[in-house]
């Protein structure tokens, strides 16, 4: 992201369920499913509890506890989960606000893990809290086969369990056995700060959440680091990670770059025994002779053969060494000349590009290109959503395939910056960004978001999502 200009964005409380529904429909080809160590997830029973949830506040509003068996705690301004069930939904009260706090969120208790057990329920929460109301209601049932179905809400702040709004920017997704793991840019905001002081590198950030809607935060993966390229006053962003094929390390990679953006910028790469571990940073990526990738915005990426890549801005494809430390070759593709933000991934027989044009913070018509392999030729296909509706307002990031026993959910993650259109702070309060996660429509060569879900549901047993 080129430090350019601005989304100005208020702070919206979320409502993030997880809900009942059969499978859904719309289930894209199947895929290597890159950057995901391990098979599909299933849903296992979850334990019982007998007492009362807990009470516990975040933010400025308070909630009440919840009440009943397998009753789920209560929190302010996150998710007010039922408790788990084995067969049967849990039963959660929806937490109450009070005027100048957060409004509560509910979210019904998960499925059982076989048969069909009985709905869950979840009242809605009776608070206001800011602009929104208390939590509405939801509800769970132990589907057919154990189903784990989630409510995917965009646009709007989520919260971690410990009731903080998420923190984690422009990075990337993974999927280890049955957990998904977020890792992006942490940003710390300070009144009356620059765009730069608020926007420059603090570390970067790991979520981790088994439906994709509840999340805990790990940790700082990698922070700050006492000097040189990801040190004091620097730029990192873009963390993606994968899974080096030859090794079994993590490696993570990202763009390290001075407050501009462009007088000094190289890609740079850190290294875990664990995916969530903390991270040991080692430098810039280089080649045999000490060459650096000189370039901005950055993803990674393990191809169906195995071949571990790094991607830039404007079209270029590193091919790595076997241990993930050094790129052997670069290429470089005119179909994606002058975009950045780059999100690869495979569908079917094609790897798909989607890519950003440079405008800084403020959102554009993201652009996307195909391939029969990631070493090319690559064709720019056009525009991943309507024009105009500036790729629903976001910036692409990552898009992560969730393979099912039914089929295969390309889940499109991209930046809500502060501010979408805004120019008079450009990005200058990015902790506040938000999250537009969206289904990606596959047919053969070609992808789309034609209509933009505020919620949509998505099976991720099935691999299959619904309206």
């Amino acid at each position: 992201m080129t430090a350019l200009s601005s989304f100005a964005h208020a702070s919206a409380l979320a409502l993030l369920s997880l809900a009942a529904c059969s499978s859904g429909s719309n289930a894209g080809d199947s895929s290597d499913g890159s950057n995901s160590a391990a098979g599909t997830s299933s849903a296992s029973a979850g334990s019982s509890n007998s007492n009362a949830g807990a009470t516990s506040s975040g933010g400025n509003g308070a909630l009440g506890g919840s009440s009943s068996t397998n009753a789920g705690a209560t929190n302010t301004g996150g998710n007010n989960a039922a408790g788990q069930s084995s067969g049967v939904g849990g039963v959660g009260a929806g937490g109450t606000g009070n005027p100048s706090g957060g409004a509560g969120n509910s979210s019904a208790g998960s499925a059982g893990a076989s048969g069909s057990g009985a709905a869950g329920s979840s009242a809605a929460g009776n608070g206001a809290g800011g602009t929104a109301n208390g939590g509405s209601a939801g509800s769970s049932a132990g589907g057919s086969g154990g189903d784990l179905i989630s409510t995917i809400t965009s646009n709007v702040t989520w919260y971690d369990d410990q009731h903080n709004p998420v923190d984690a920017h422009g990075g990337g997704l993974n999927r280890i056995g049955d957990t998904f793991y977020m890792s992006g840019e942490y940003f710390v905001y300070t009144a009356g700060a620059s765009e730069t002081t608020n926007n420059s590198f603090h570390g970067f950030s790991m979520y981790s959440s088994k439906d994709l809607v509840n999340w805990h935060f790990e940790r700082l993966i990698l922070p700050q680091q006492a000097s040189g390229e990801l040190g004091p006053m620097r730029n990192g962003e873009r963390p993606h990670i994968i899974q080096c094929p030859s090794t079994g390390e993590f490696v993570l990679y990202a763009h390290a770059a001075s407050l501009d953006y462009q007088t000094d910028k190289e890609v740079v790469y850190a290294t875990s025994a664990t995916i969530n571990g903390l991270y040991s940073y080692q430098g810039p990526l280089k080649n045999a002779q000490g060459q650096t990738a000189s370039h901005s915005d950055m993803s990674a990426y393990v191809d169906s053969n195995n071949v571990p890549y790094v991607v830039t801005e404007s079209g270029s494809v590193y091919k790595l060494a076997a241990d993930c430390h050094s790129w052997l070759s670069d290429q470089n593709f005119g179909a994606m000349a002058n975009m950045e933000s780059p999100a690869p991934f495979k569908a079917g027989n094609s790897y798909f590009w989607i890519m950003s044009n440079k405008t800084g913070w403020r959102a554009n018509d993201d652009e996307y290109a195909t391939a029969p392999s990631m070493t090319g030729p690559w064709t720019n296909q056009g525009l991943i959503a309507p024009a105009g509706e500036k790729t629903w307002l976001s910036q692409s990031t990552a898009v992560l395939p969730i393979v099912g026993t039914k089929g295969t959910v390309y889940l499109y993650w991209g930046d809500h910056w502060d501010g979408t259109e805004s120019t008079d702070h450009p990005g200058r309060n990015n902790s506040l960004a938000t999250y537009v996660w969206q289904p990606i429509a596959i047919s053969g060569t070609s992808a789309s978001m034609p209509v933009y879900y505020a919620t949509w549901k998505l099976d991720i047993t099935a691999g299959t999502w619904s309206e």
